[in-house]
């Protein structure tokens, strides 16, 4: 049961991160649209970071998943 908790969060969290991502990828659209530089460097600075998170999030959800099916079997 703890496995299945653990997985269940992560995968909460890689959801709201996937969203996040969609949303910051759109705040880099919108900058890079308006030719405002400086925002364009910010936002795609914090997008590489929300990417980064949002990939780590989905490995430690594989892995969990893997766990999960691994002592539920």
């Amino acid at each position: 049961m703890f496995w299945q908790q653990m997985w269940f969060l992560t995968n909460m969290l890689f959801v709201i991160l996937l969203i996040v991502l969609l949303f910051v990828h759109r705040s880099v659209t919108m900058a890079s649209l308006q030719q405002d530089a400086d925002r364009t460097e910010r936002a795609k600075r914090i997008r590489m970071i929300i990417s980064i998170a949002t990939v780590l999030a989905f490995i430690a959800m594989a892995i969990l998943f893997l766990v999960n099916m691994r002592v539920n079997r």
